[in-house]
């Protein structure tokens, strides 16, 4: 496994490095599914129990409900807009799927690596905590104000969203048995809280990192956290992917709990509580189909940009796109890499085009507006967005918002390069 892992990456590495167009938008699924099969080699390298082997159905259930577990977080972006999706798919089908394939590797990206790191870690005994009683009411109210605040105070308490799912669940999952942090540190064993912790720390540098080179990706617009930045995401953020994890955990725990007989990933099938197949495969099945139709919802306004086309940068007509065809040229980004004797108006609208995702809409509108870089990096932001906004709105195109525009300024002023 670990060398179809490193096959599937390399794979991935070509395809992002010859820009082939279509293929180059799926970088991150290439790097992130076989960054997971090289965590599934080093698990059974490790002496534990494969998920592609002797924990397939822990890992087809886990692909599935990863959909809506994700699905909770975009809701909770409508409001706290802390995130954007650029370069997706042109077609609305193609990124139901491709945003469906990657919300599926978020719980496996999550107990991968804290399954790796418990073994790493060994067992790890502490004094138990009493739980029942201040703690447990402490822990449940917090969660509670987690679930609330962020739709009442958003730009205040937008970091609280990564402690929705963690809070309510574990006090649940404690009183009705299920797997439970809460639980562990009540026996004095903290060795699976570690594990969660430090593999969510892991999976949040390989997230981003991946990320960072993408075509279709995240980028992030969080107000007051965006001067310093390790790839797209502030620093600060990569204290939110440990939590991520604490949350997968508990809430795919009452997850399961509830509406699987009690199954669990962290042991093999073998020795799973049966549940029957037919209803199970059903259940999965309807969820997953709920979940890929609901995206739309959720996903739609966090949707910057779709790919740009070569035929959408001004300058293109069709005999300047044949002669660039003979040259292998067949996109933006080899516009800009390769397009020596291109006209110069076709140069900029590609490179601003690619710039932070701003697609050809939005780069049109910004040319107009400023005239290039070197304007746009001395531009006031929020002055910036109310003169875009008024040309959106003329032109007919979405009006960016001002965490968008502030991006687009700061990576040119700060010196972030043009990606």
């Amino acid at each position: 496994m670990l060398a179809i892992g490193a096959l599937v990456i390399a794979v991935g590495m070509v395809v992002l490095g010859l820009d082939l167009e279509g293929l180059n938008t799926l970088w991150f699924l290439f790097a992130w599914v076989g960054w997971l099969l090289v965590l599934d080699g080093l698990i059974g390298v490790a002496g534990g129990e494969r998920f592609t082997r002797g924990r397939r159905r822990e890992l087809g259930a886990m692909l599935v409900w990863s959909v809506p577990f994700w699905c909770i977080y975009e809701g909770y972006n409508l409001v706290i807009d802390n995130w954007t999706y650029v370069f997706l798919p042109r077609s609305e089908y193609w990124q139901a799927l491709y945003a469906a394939a990657a919300f599926a590797t978020v719980l496996p990206a999550c107990f991968f690596h804290a399954d790796l790191a418990g073994r790493l870690l060994g067992q790890t005994q502490v004094r138990p905590l009493r739980v029942q009683g201040v703690v447990e009411w402490a822990v449940g109210g917090f969660g509670l104000l987690c679930v609330v605040l962020p739709f009442v105070f958003p730009e205040q308490c937008f970091w609280m969203v990564w402690g929705a799912l963690l809070g309510l669940p574990a006090v649940i999952n404690r009183r009705l048995g299920a797997p439970s942090l809460l639980a562990d540190l009540e026996k004095g064993d903290p060795t699976r809280l570690l594990a969660l912790l430090a593999g969510g720390a892991v999976a949040g540098g390989f997230w981003e990192g991946m990320n960072y080179w993408a075509r279709t990706k995240w980028v992030y617009t969080v107000p007051g956290f965006e001067e310093w930045k390790l790839f797209e995401m502030p620093l600060l953020g990569f204290v939110g992917f440990p939590f991520l994890a604490l949350s997968a955990f508990e809430a795919y725990s009452l997850w399961c709990w509830l509406a699987r007989g009690g199954r669990h990933w962290e042991h093999p099938d073998a020795a799973q509580p049966r549940v029957h197949r037919r209803h199970e495969v059903l259940a999965m099945a309807g969820l997953l189909a709920f979940s890929v139709a609901a995206e739309r919802w959720p996903l739609d306004p966090a949707v910057l940009s779709v790919r740009p086309l070569l035929s959408e940068i001004d300058g293109i007509d069709t005999s300047e796109a044949a002669r660039l065809a003979k040259q292998g040229i067949r996109s933006p980004e080899q516009l800009v890499r390769f397009g020596v004797g291109a006209p110069p108006e076709a140069r900029l609208h590609a490179e601003m085009s690619l710039h932070k995702g701003m697609g050809a809409p939005h780069a049109r509108l910004v040319i107009d507006e400023l005239g290039g870089f070197t304007q746009l990096g001395a531009a006031d932001p929020e002055a910036l967005h109310q003169r875009l906004a008024e040309r959106a709105r003329r032109a007919g195109v979405r009006v960016p918002t001002r965490a968008q525009v502030a991006v687009w300024v700061r990576a040119v002023s700060t010196g972030a390069g043009r990606r």
